[in-house]
């Protein structure tokens, strides 16, 4: 049985597209070995936000979003006066968390997307590619049914600037552009890119309380036994780690390293190397954590805590994401990639409630594929258009 059957097998789902759910495992399984940020392609080949991800898993935090509608994204937000700093924020990010009403699903709405740059270093444009759109709806009890939408929106330029640049060159429909090494097309035709999703919505993309209980009884069986590699690939979706308890928390709450040793296997830092455990590669777990998982209160409040001690983590104060949306920018400093690109992370919160609004990364130093891009271009997104509990039942956005 070679790695991708494995998964499948692991996975127990409904077979989503084949060449999806490749990507899925294989990508993820890299970024979990590795603890390297993750490469960015959605849905074609080696990206860890594939269809196969999203029903498995949900979608994994951190990369990606594009402008719903007419019109190319925003620009990478400008930070302002610092307002407060990162611990007060998520200190009360955590008291916020705790207050939250659970209900039968928890809901997140999402759009995802890379930038890339096309065409000479001075002349050439970006553009933000493989972008989806999807509404996960997940069962806070394995007796619900999971269910899942999702539809591709097709490239187009990132900004002004690149537009106007992308229209001096034509208004090509096609873009070649390579993504964790391999090549790939992206197409301003929603559904045409690469590996995408459908244009229209995808019809209930389900996982049923008999498939959860079917997957649950392998996963027993994969955590009692001596397979290592088998577990590992368990992790991004809780297998073989404990759900800390209401009570275990409110004891680790005052103790950093005790709360860090209760929440690692949930924010998957163990056997992470050194030189990757980087405060970025905490928060952005940390967010996808958050926004993919039905978690209850006491486990997101657990979440904000720890990331109040992680010391690389600073308040830029406010800024725009994506979506034109004022919010605080938490930001952390990732380390370099293989291909020597140096980007940061930022996560952005709704002032007052707290809310995660995007997941952002921004250029420092670009790789040598995206010379053009300069530091603060956007690399990568994820915009949250919406998510919290509810007691509705799963339906067609």
């Amino acid at each position: 049985m070679n790695e991708i059957d494995l998964v499948r097998d692991l996975l127990d789902r409904p077979p989503p597209p084949s060449g999806a759910v490749r990507s899925r495992a294989l990508t993820r399984l890299e970024e979990d070995m590795s603890g390297g940020r993750p490469r960015r392609l959605a849905f074609g080949p080696r990206f860890r936000l594939g269809l196969a991800g999203l029903v498995a898993a949900g979608a994994a935090a951190a990369v990606g979003v594009a402008t719903l509608g007419d019109g190319a994204p925003a620009a990478p937000p400008r930070p302002r006066a610092v307002e407060m700093d990162a611990r007060t924020v998520l200190l009360a990010a955590a008291q916020q968390a705790e207050k939250e009403p659970t209900g039968r699903y928890w809901r997140v709405q999402t759009v995802d997307g890379s930038a890339y740059h096309v065409g000479p270093a001075e002349g050439g444009y970006t553009v933000l590619g493989h972008s989806s759109h999807t509404d996960r709806w997940q069962a806070r009890s394995d007796g619900d049914r999971d269910v899942t939408y999702v539809r591709d929106l097709g490239a187009r330029p990132l900004g002004p600037r690149d537009e106007a640049a992308w229209r001096k060159a034509g208004s090509p429909k096609t873009f070649k552009v390579v993504s964790g090494g391999e090549p790939s097309v992206l197409s301003t035709v929603p559904g045409r890119t690469t590996g995408a999703a459908p244009a229209s919505w995808t019809p209930e993309i389900v996982v049923t309380p008999a498939q959860k209980r079917t997957r649950n009884a392998r996963w027993a069986k994969i955590c009692a036994g001596p397979d290592e590699r088998a577990k590992r690939l368990l992790v991004f979706k809780g297998g073989c780690r404990e759900v800390p308890s209401d009570a275990e928390l409110r004891k680790a709450a005052g103790d950093p390293g005790k709360l860090r040793r209760v929440l690692s296997p949930w924010l998957e830092l163990d056997g992470v190397p050194k030189e990757r455990d980087t405060s970025a590669l905490r928060l952005r777990r940390a967010a996808r954590l958050l926004t993919s998982e039905a978690l209850s209160p006491k486990v997101r409040a657990g979440v904000f805590r720890l990331l109040a001690d992680e010391p690389g983590v600073r308040s830029i104060g406010r800024v725009k994401d994506p979506r034109g949306r004022e919010g605080v920018a938490l930001v952390a400093r990732g380390a370099p990639a293989e291909d020597g690109s140096v980007d940061d992370y930022r996560l952005i919160l709704e002032p007052g409630t707290h809310r995660i609004l995007a997941g952002v990364d921004v250029v420092v130093r670009p790789a040598e594929a995206d010379r053009g891009m300069r530091p603060g271009t956007l690399h990568g997104q994820r915009v949250v258009l919406s998510l919290g509990w509810t007691n509705e039942t799963p339906r067609h956005p």
